[in-house]
């Protein structure tokens, strides 16, 4: 099928609920929230701050019949509240559940940038190169980032590539020192806690 992005001011709600129509996979890599006292209003933030809520995702216009998987790389979108409606999950997850996707992958709190893309760089090679189903591939990603070496991440050629291409001075200073970290220490595994690659789950079937 065709392959689409909406990189940061062009994702906005009314593009992504109209692109999201018909879509086998459905990637939104933006921040999440979760409301406490009232889940429907939980969501993801997409361009100019709008929010799209639980309450649009289960609407009716919010197609996903056509999905095999949704894929919610933000912060706290895997979060749902049972206390005050233990019969029903109420949360982003069963949202899009709800709307018609039948795997969602979620998070359970804020992630960082560079391991998530390592993880889901991982896992989509597995489930879509190799053929492993969602959940196999999202937890042999998880195991690959716990257990990978900065030498095997590339970490110190991806961070010279960060201040060659960064202008702000705090930032090129923090990718030098990362740069040069992780040339003298290639047998790290700076990815082993489980801060970085636990807060996955994968909802559904």
């Amino acid at each position: 099928g065709a392959r689409d992005a909406l990189p940061g001011d062009r994702a906005t709600r009314e593009r992504v609920v109209a692109m999201a129509h018909g879509r086998a996979y459905l990637h939104l890599s933006c921040h999440g929230f979760y409301h406490w006292l009232e889940p429907m209003r939980s969501g993801v933030v997409l361009a100019g701050g709008e929010p799209l809520t639980l309450a649009e995702v289960i609407a009716p216009g919010f197609d996903l019949g056509a999905a095999r998987l949704v894929v919610l790389s933000a912060c706290e979108t895997g979060l749902t509240d049972i206390r005050q409606s233990p019969d029903e999950y109420l949360g982003l997850p069963a949202g899009f559940l709800q709307a018609g996707a039948p795997t969602v992958v979620s998070t359970l709190w804020p992630v960082e940038d560079l391991s998530t893309m390592l993880l889901m760089e991982r896992f989509y090679r597995g489930h879509l190169q190799e053929g492993l189903p969602p959940a196999v591939a999202l937890r042999r990603s998880q195991l690959w980032l716990r257990d990978a070496t900065a030498g095997d991440l590339n970490l110190a050629e991806r961070w010279a590539e960060v201040y060659r291409t960064t202008t702000g001075s705090e930032a090129r200073r923090r990718a030098f020192a990362a740069m040069r970290y992780f040339m003298r220490h290639p047998e790290d595994r700076p990815f082993a806690s489980s801060y970085y690659w636990a807060p996955f789950t994968l909802t559904g079937a």
